[in-house]
Order: structure tokens, then C-alpha cells, then sequence
């Protein structure tokens, strides 16, 4: 009996973590191999952090679990820390409210975010619209992972400013040893 007890919560513990991983892992430190058509600000390497939440801070499971997503790049001359959870979408809003006399009159630059999987890819997008630009007019930052049977990382980077085309780029990443 204790033995089938055992093997019950030994399942129950390995279950999350399989299914959590039936998506591509892009933990490790990666290297550009492909700059040649590379932004000049694009990250020449980066290191990304896998974590896992699997309860909630009741203690309740989390089904499927929260994945979080800390990517650090490095470019020429800076370093530059991000934080994806997996399914979580967000955003933030920055104002300035002003007062005229007659009137309160506001500023505001709104930034939404989501990072969420596409079959295999993962699809981190942001979108930011209000000051410093036109109202009304949105600028994007669209980037697709994915992982070859080699285990290279493809980031396909799309750009649209207002007023301007798109810009797309592929960068690829190979897995320091």
C-alpha cells in the first residue's frame, strides 16, 4: 500500500514538470552567428533563465504552470534585463497631468505586452502608443523564438514605427557549450 502511495505522488510531482517542458527549452547562454544583416544594437549574446511557478501563493496548483522567462543581452555596450511570464499578458501607462488654469490637460504613453506560445514558437509582442509619439499612432516590436533540430535559436524581430514599413530581421543564435 505505502508503496502504491509513493508511486501515486511521484507521478503526481513529475507530471507538471514534463508537461511544462513539452514546450522548447531556450535556457543557456546563446552567441550571435549570423550579424551580418544584424541591427547594430542587436544582442551579441545572451543568457536565458527558465523558472517554473507551479502553486499559487495560496498554495493551490497552478495547471499548467507559470513560466517566467529572464533573458539578459548583451550588445556592444550595454546589458539589457528583461522578464517574459509565459502567458500572462500586462502593460503599463505613464502620464503627466497638468494643470492650465482653465482645464487639466494629460499626457499618456500606454505599453502592452504578452508573451504566449504559437505551437512550438514563442511570440513575445509589445506595442506602445501615446507620448512621445501621436496620439493615436502605435509603434510594435514583434520577436518569434524557436529552436531547429540542432538546437539553434532563430529570433525573428519585426519593427513598425508610425509612419514607416515594417522591418524584419533574423537573428540567429548558437548554444555555448
Amino acid at each position: 500500500m505505502r508503496m502504491h502511495f509513493a508511486t501515486c505522488i511521484l507521478v503526481l510531482l513529475v507530471t507538471p514538470a514534463t508537461s511544462a517542458q513539452e514546450k522548447p527549452d531556450f535556457s543557456g547562454d546563446w552567441t550571435l552567428v549570423s550579424p551580418i544583416d544584424a541591427a547594430s544594437n542587436a544582442a551579441q549574446s545572451m543568457t536565458v533563465r527558465q523558472s517554473f511557478k507551479r502553486e499559487s501563493v495560496k498554495g493551490t496548483p497552478i495547471q499548467p504552470p507559470l513560466i517566467t522567462l529572464a533573458v539578459d543581452r548583451r550588445s556592444k555596450s550595454s546589458v539589457h534585463s528583461e522578464l517574459y511570464t509565459i502567458g500572462a499578458p500586462g502593460g503599463t501607462v505613464r502620464g503627466v497631468v497638468r494643470n492650465t488654469g482653465t482645464a487639466r490637460v494629460g499626457q499618456s504613453q500606454h505599453t502592452r505586452f504578452s508573451t504566449m506560445w504559437d505551437g512550438d514558437r514563442l511570440v513575445i509582442q509589445i506595442k506602445s502608443s501615446g507620448r512621445p509619439m501621436e496620439t493615436g499612432a502605435d509603434s510594435e516590436h514583434k520577436e518569434v523564438w524557436s529552436l531547429d533540430a540542432q538546437g539553434t535559436l532563430s529570433v525573428t524581430v519585426t519593427d513598425q514605427n508610425p509612419g514607416t514599413e515594417p522591418t524584419t530581421t533574423t537573428l540567429v543564435y548558437r548554444r555555448r557549450p
